[in-house]
C-alpha cells in the first residue's frame, strides 16, 4: 500500500511475456521478489484498490474514489465526439444494457461470454472490438461507474455491480471539477517529484485533468508546489514533500522495469529525464524492432542503462534473455546479472498471484 499511495496509480496489462503482468513488475521493481497473492488479497479481498481508468486502465487506490467519480458519468450527458458516438450506441442497445444489468444483479459476478449478446446494432471498430457487443457494453458500463471487476476467471474479469462490491467505507465524498483537479495535480506530482505540466498531464489521470494551469497555480499559491528547473531548464514544479530530498538517505539499486512502468510511462520525460529512447516494440515488426518484443528497461541508480528483451519459457520454468542492449559507455555486470536472476526468482516462484 506504501507502494500504490506513493505512485498512485499502477497499470494494467495483459500481456505477460515475462512471466508476470505489468501490474505484478512494477511492485516487483521496488520490492524484489515478493508473493503476488498480496496483491490480488489487497484488490478482490480488501478491496483497497479497484479497476478503473486512470492515464490507462490501471489499478488505482479506493481512497482516491471521489476523484475517479467524477468520470463515473453517464455519456448521454457528455458533449466529446466519442462519448456522443457511445451515447447514441448505447441507446441503440438499450436492451443489451437492461439485459447486462439484469443479468449481473440477478446472477453475478459474471464473465462476458455468460451474457448473451442481443445487440441489435453492432459495435464498429476497425480493430479487434469489432462486433464484440458484450464486452463494449461491459466496459462502457464500467467506465460509467454502474460495474466494477471483482475478480478474475483466467484471462475472464468477473464483473458486478458497483454499489454491492465497493466497501461500506469508501469515500463518498462529492468534490467540484476544481477540487478533483486539484487533488489529483497534488498527488500526480508528488508521485513524479519533479515534473513539468506536460509530464504531470501525463500521469495518474492522463487526459482528464479539469483544470491543471488553475491547479498548478493554485498548489503554488498554497506552497504545496514550488516552481523549479532541471539543468538549467525551466517550466518544472516540485513537490513540497520533496524539497529535502538532498537530505533524505537514498540508496541506489539495478532493477529492469515493466515497460509500462510508472517511471518511464511518459517517453517524452523518460528521455528528457534520462536520455533514453524507449518505445513499445510489440506491435512492431519484428525486422523494425530495435530492443525487442517485451522490453524491460535496466535501471542502475539514477541511470536507466539498457534493456533486456525477455521471454519467459513456462515449460522450463526459466526466464530467456533474448537481447540484452546497453546505453553508450554501459555493459554486463554483476549488478545486471542479479537483476535478471531476481527477476527469474519472482517470476518462476510457485503461487496462484495471476489474478489483478
Amino acid at each position: 500500500m506504501e507502494i500504490a499511495r506513493s505512485i498512485r496509480v499502477i497499470q494494467i496489462d495483459s500481456i505477460a511475456a515475462a512471466g508476470a503482468r505489468t501490474q505484478y513488475l512494477v511492485p516487483f521493481s521496488r520490492l524484489g521478489p515478493y508473493d503476488r497473492a498480496i496483491l490480488d488479497r489487497l484488490v478482490f479481498e480488501d478491496r483497497r484498490l479497484f479497476h478503473y481508468l486512470a492515464h490507462a486502465a490501471s489499478l488505482v487506490l479506493t481512497e482516491d474514489f471521489p476523484i475517479f467519480a467524477g468520470r463515473m458519468r453517464p455519456y448521454s450527458k457528455q458533449s466529446n465526439k466519442w462519448a456522443i458516438r457511445v451515447a447514441e450506441w448505447m441507446e441503440a442497445n438499450a436492451h443489451l444494457r437492461r439485459q447486462v444489468l439484469n443479468a449481473i444483479r440477478q446472477r453475478g459476478p459474471l464473465r462476458s461470454r455468460d451474457i448473451e449478446d442481443t445487440a441489435t446494432e453492432h459495435w464498429q471498430s476497425t480493430g479487434w472490438t469489432a462486433g464484440r457487443n458484450v464486452n463494449q457494453m461491459l466496459e462502457r458500463l464500467w467506465i460509467e461507474g454502474e460495474i466494477t471487476v471483482v475478480g478474475r476467471d483466467g484471462s475472464q474479469r468477473l464483473w458486478d455491480l458497483a454499489n454491492r462490491w465497493f466497501p461500506a467505507w469508501t469515500p463518498r465524498e462529492r468534490l467540484s471539477a476544481k477540487a478533483r483537479s486539484d487533488r489529483a495535480v497534488e498527488l500526480s506530482l508528488r508521485a513524479l517529484g519533479v515534473a513539468t505540466e506536460g509530464h504531470v498531464y501525463q500521469h495518474f489521470m492522463r487526459w482528464a485533468y479539469e483544470d491543471l494551469k488553475g491547479s498548478l497555480r493554485r498548489l503554488v499559491d498554497r506552497g504545496e508546489a514550488i516552481p523549479a528547473s532541471v539543468a538549467g531548464r525551466r517550466g518544472f514544479y516540485l513537490h513540497r514533500d520533496h524539497v529535502d530530498h538532498e537530505a533524505a538517505p537514498w540508496r541506489g539499486r539495478t532493477v529492469l522495469l515493466s515497460p509500462f512502468d510508472n517511471l518511464i510511462a511518459d517517453r517524452v520525460r523518460t528521455k528528457m529525464l534520462f536520455d533514453f529512447d524507449f518505445g513499445i516494440e510489440i506491435y512492431v515488426p519484428a525486422a523494425k524492432r530495435k530492443r525487442g518484443y517485451y522490453v524491460l528497461p535496466i535501471l542502475s541508480g539514477d541511470r536507466l542503462i539498457g534493456s533486456a528483451d525477455v521471454r519467459f519459457d513456462r515449460q522450463a520454468r526459466r526466464l530467456v534473455v533474448e537481447k540484452l542492449l546497453f546505453e553508450e559507455s554501459f555493459g554486463m555486470t554483476a549488478a545486471v546479472q542479479r537483476a535478471i536472476d531476481e527477476l527469474e526468482t519472482f517470476v518462476s516462484a510457485n503461487g496462484s498471484g495471476s489474478a489483478s
